[in-house]
């Protein structure tokens, strides 16, 4: 249940080995959300180049370069380039060989999660699991990248994750800070692709409980409905899971609200096609869109555009809630109980590593189901 990218993921792997399913999901796309007119994102908002499986279904668009992003912390606007960075070039050093450490260990967590659980996975490589029980703050200091954080990486994660840098764990900032050696894409999904040969799976509803029964499990919906299955695979946000679920523990959510906004920029927000801010502005990020829109994400829910606008129109306003669970180090098992399934961004913040999940729950499925 549940039709975001890890249940949708799930569900096109069984359909491509012919096995039979339902899906029930109040949306399709879940945080793959796009404004009325289908023409602006209103939630995730990028494609990494190293997205194997999303981008199998993704028409990417723009690079967003680094050269095109301002990030700001109190004292001013960076690029990659600025000068004030560059007065730290062994904190550059010392970050891109950890950075470029940790996108080989990722690498193979990704390939081995198709076929393992993402929390046996990380258990099992010292480097990953370390990472992810670590927080931010130790890592940083760790490595000496204190200066860089603040005006470089800290700015940056919390623009496109929403939550300051000394909330986050080691794993998470890393993760994050991939863009800095990964190409980054605007994209849109091609729906018809993604979901042909089993849009007539999909069923509109809302789970209310799941319930164990001699025969396997029996899911009632909020409106009466009710269907009985030997395996189910939730593929929810993880308050929702841990609601029809119990599970123990969940990383802690943050939330964002994001703007469509036509307007006129002022001059000094034109500057640059991405803002990113620090965590002393409720600011998140401003985005502007090619001949479009301009996206605005803030936490708060009345941000101050005139203080970014000269002119201004709000066509949509989206409150993210959660946006992600990343707050924390809890790593969640994806089989619960014997074919009931827990999938999606429990354990890594990311739209590809959503996908495997669901790509590993159709193939236990499978493998379970031919011995």
């Amino acid at each position: 249940m549940g039709a975001g990218v890890s249940g949708l993921a799930c569900a096109r792997t069984l359909r491509d080995c012919g096995a039979d399913f339902i899906v029930l999901s109040e949306n399709i796309g879940g945080r793959i959300h796009q404004s009325a007119d289908g023409a602006t994102p209103l939630g995730a908002f990028y494609v990494r180049a190293d997205y194997d499986h999303v981008n199998r279904f993704a028409t990417r668009g723009r690079r967003i370069r680094s050269r095109d992003t301002l990030r700001h912390d109190r004292t001013g606007a960076y690029t990659r380039w600025d000068r004030r960075l560059l007065t730290h070039p062994l904190q550059f050093a010392r970050f891109a060989v950890l950075l470029i450490r940790f996108r080989r260990h990722y690498r193979r967590f990704k390939s081995r999660a198709v076929t393992v659980a993402q929390s046996e996975a990380i258990r099992s490589d010292p480097f990953l699991d370390r990472l992810y029980h670590q927080p931010a703050s130790e890592t940083i200091d760790q490595h000496g990248i204190s200066d860089l954080a603040q005006a470089y990486i800290g700015p940056g994660l919390h623009g496109s994750a929403f939550v300051p840098l000394d909330r986050l764990t080691g794993f998470t900032m890393l993760l994050g800070s991939l863009p800095a050696i990964e190409p980054i894409y605007e994209f849109t999904m091609r729906w018809d692709d993604f979901l042909g040969g089993f849009r007539d799976n999909i069923t509109m509803a809302k789970v209310a409980t799941i319930a164990e029964t001699d025969h396997g499990y029996r899911v009632d919906a909020v409106d009466g409905r009710a269907w009985m299955a030997d395996t189910v695979v939730v593929a929810t946000n993880p308050a929702e899971a841990q609601r029809l679920v119990g599970l123990d523990r969940i990383n802690e959510p943050v939330t964002a609200h994001v703007f469509e906004i036509d307007g006129e920029l002022r001059t000094s927000w034109r500057q640059a096609r991405l803002h990113l801010f620090g965590d002393d502005e409720p600011t998140l990020a401003i985005l502007q869109q090619p001949q479009g829109p301009t996206l605005l994400c803030s936490q708060e829910p009345e941000p101050r555009f005139d203080h970014y606008f000269t002119q201004w129109n709000v066509l949509e306003h989206h409150w993210w809630e959660p946006a992600f669970n990343l707050v924390g180090d809890t790593l969640v098992d994806c089989e619960q109980e014997p074919n009931l399934y827990v999938i999606g961004d429990h354990n890594v913040c990311g739209l590809e590593d959503a996908f495997i999940t669901g790509v590993f729950a159709a193939n236990r499925i499978i493998h379970s189901r031919r011995t």
